[in-house]
């Protein structure tokens, strides 16, 4: 029997025959019983298709796509048992109705253990068809609009699980940056913090001794233990040990040593105007030797102070390389090295004011009139 046209919007229908209602597979021997239920069922507005046997319904079952399967109780309990768990397997919206002779009340039990959602008595129950096929799709509209209900819900859930993923990737994102601004800011208060302290310090101090001696002592309580020099400029590209700290060689007298220093590193220091570390000590130590070989084992770090193109000092500071200096020292020395100079270009600038000079000699006339 050919499928009527009917309009359909049920689920898995073909895009040539569609209906309103649903899609029937009435399986069963060619009889009078097969033939009057799908006609009953046409009447009533679902597309049908016919198939003999299980095996031919088995087939053709992948391209029709029924909602309801139809089964003829002619057919053997096991062959149909079998079907039915397999397209409720595949397709668990599809529904299976066994229609024929009464059933004795184990075999309705049997059919309905294994599957079946209906078993019409033939011809007793043809009357309640109508409404017993509406129960049945309603059940497999219902159990179709779970379905897309699950399917939208799994999509909503995978759209969440995502969104959740990438805000929690951008949390963790700014939570690093605000943990970085915060460090930062943090760092750059304390320099603030500590540049004001510093600079009140030793804005009280005129004295160049006084000065540099303050100064060490402050940057050695911020550096910890180490070994300082500060070279004075005495004259074109001459340069003095104008004070320093012996740390790590209290019985060793350290002045020729500091001398050897500063005229290795002073030279090439009043050009720079960079914080310079030297890591390669050792290798000085080595190709100088003299009284330099003491510092074979030390890491040295130093620094210049520049009024204009005019270098005015030297600071060299020194330790062993276990210890080193750290990028926080270099961090303070290079927010102090600033102040120093400013104060040491004020102190200098202060003893040239206040240097006693003769004034200029009177000029001819000026005796004249004094003479007169």
């Amino acid at each position: 029997m050919e499928p009527l046209d009917h309009p359909s919007t049920a689920f898995n229908t073909s895009p040539e025959v569609e209906t309103t209602h649903g899609r029937f597979h009435v399986i069963g021997p060619a009889g009078k019983d097969r033939d009057r239920m799908a006609l009953q069922l046409e009447t009533l507005g679902y597309v049908c298709e016919m198939s003999n046997t299980i095996e031919t319904a088995r087939t053709r079952n992948d391209e029709y796509r029924p909602d309801v399967l139809m089964i003829s109780s002619e057919i053997k309990n096991r062959d149909t048992t079998r079907f039915i768990r397999e397209i409720q397997a595949e397709h668990p919206s599809v529904r299976s109705v066994i229609f024929g002779a009464a059933p004795t009340p184990d075999a309705l039990v049997e059919v309905i253990r294994n599957g079946a959602s209906d078993w019409i008595s033939l011809p007793t129950d043809r009357s309640r068809v109508p409404e017993r096929m509406e129960q049945i799709m309603a059940r497999v509209r219902a159990h179709r609009e779970r379905e897309c209900q699950l399917e939208q819900l799994a999509d909503t859930c995978e759209q969440l699980t995502t969104a959740r993923d990438e805000m929690s990737d951008q949390v963790n994102v700014l939570c690093g940056d605000l943990a970085s601004a915060y460090r930062t800011m943090r760092e750059q208060m304390s320099d603030v913090a500590m540049s004001s302290e510093f600079k009140a310090l030793i804005s009280q101090e005129l004295d160049v001794e006084e000065m540099l001696r303050t100064s060490l002592e402050y940057i050695l309580k911020k550096l910890g233990p180490t070994n300082a020099v500060v070279y004075l400029k005495e004259g074109d590209k001459q340069y003095g040990v104008g004070a320093y700290v012996n740390f790590q060689w209290q019985d060793t007298d350290l002045m020729p040593t500091l001398r050897d220093l500063g005229n290795l590193i002073c030279p090439g220091m009043s050009t720079e105007h960079e914080l310079v570390r030297f890591d390669d000590t050792a290798e000085l130590a080595h190709d100088v030797g003299g009284h330099l070989s003491m510092l074979s084992g030390s890491q040295l770090a130093s620094f210049s102070c520049h009024r204009d193109d005019e270098c005015l000092a030297v600071f060299a500071f020194f330790r062993d390389a276990d210890i080193g200096f750290s990028s926080e020292d270099a961090t303070t020395l290079d927010v102090l090295r600033t102040i120093i100079t400013e104060q040491l270009a004020q102190i200098i600038r202060v003893h040239k004011r206040s240097r006693p000079e003769w004034p200029d000699e009177p000029v001819e006339d000026s005796w004249g009139d004094l003479a007169a």
